[in-house]
């Protein structure tokens, strides 16, 4: 039995852009995730040695939307060696490195009623738009081959956009979320909140701390006894934090390092 775990969402979360890092902080934080060469993510020396803390308490799991090969980018992350973790928005459920196959098997019944991924793409390129037809959408992939998401030009994106997309998957058993400049379309029970459930009940934890940022970390947020939302997250800004979350009085890579201190702080202390 575990007596606590931190099932946290990681960016915007516990790691952040480093093209937002407040230069006035310079010697807080590293690079943790280098992509085309150059760093893009950052964290607090504090929170990595918190996680640290956890993770040797068998007490953190990543929870993330990225793909299994996004979230090893994170070197910082991927490579405190947590038991556990969350990917694809809870598609997936990984033990030391490998796809636990009762959750992949519980996933495909809860997604029974949900359009495979070839239809979902053919219903959104037809009634959203693609890439090569629209000049505010510069990319449309999949993830782990679960769902689908875009990188927008929000400048030039419909105003309905979120709204449309919502409308047209719904048809299918997809829903649409609208975050950031990105624009996520998945089956409808595909959720973070599903998942983390699932390794409560396997693990058998007496005390889930969740923490997220967005409108996709809602139903994670729910699934935990704790809640934390920091202080700059998407969800404050949309007037959306939970009634039961937190919020930090932290920002930024400080956010992150408050989560992780104030998880720490509930394990129980060692004689």
């Amino acid at each position: 039995m575990t007596s606590v775990l931190l099932a946290s969402d990681l960016d915007r979360t516990l790691i952040h852009p480093t093209r937002t890092f407040p230069p006035e902080w310079e010697g807080e934080a590293r690079v943790v995730e280098i992509y085309d060469g150059r760093g893009i993510t950052m964290a607090s020396h504090a929170a990595l040695a918190d996680l640290e803390a956890l993770t040797a308490a068998g007490a953190f799991v990543p929870v993330t939307t990225r793909s299994r090969a996004q979230l090893e980018r994170i070197t910082a992350i991927w490579e405190l060696g947590t038991e556990w973790a969350i990917c694809a928005n809870g598609a997936s459920v990984m033990r030391r490195g490998v796809e636990d196959p009762d959750w992949t098997a519980e996933v495909a019944r809860q997604l029974h009623a949900s359009a495979p991924l070839d239809e979902a793409r053919t219903l959104f390129e037809a009634e959203i738009g693609a890439p090569e037809r629209v000049d505010w959408m510069p990319l449309l992939r999949d993830c782990d081959e679960r769902f689908l998401y875009s990188t927008l030009d929000l400048a030039r994106i419909p105003p309905d956009l979120a709204a449309a997309a919502q409308s047209a998957m719904a048809t299918i058993g997809w829903r649409a979320v609208l975050h950031g400049r990105k624009l996520y379309v998945l089956p409808h029970e595909l959720c973070k909140g599903h998942a983390v459930r699932w390794l409560r009940d396997r693990l058998q934890v007496e005390t889930v701390v969740g923490a997220g940022d967005s409108l996709l970390d809602v139903d994670l947020m729910a699934a935990a006894d704790v809640a934390w939302v920091p202080a700059d997250a998407e969800l404050v800004d949309l007037g959306a934090v939970p009634s039961t979350a937190r919020v930090t009085a932290e920002r930024h890579v400080r956010a992150g390092a408050q989560i992780a201190a104030e998880t720490l702080a509930l394990l129980p202390a060692r004689a």
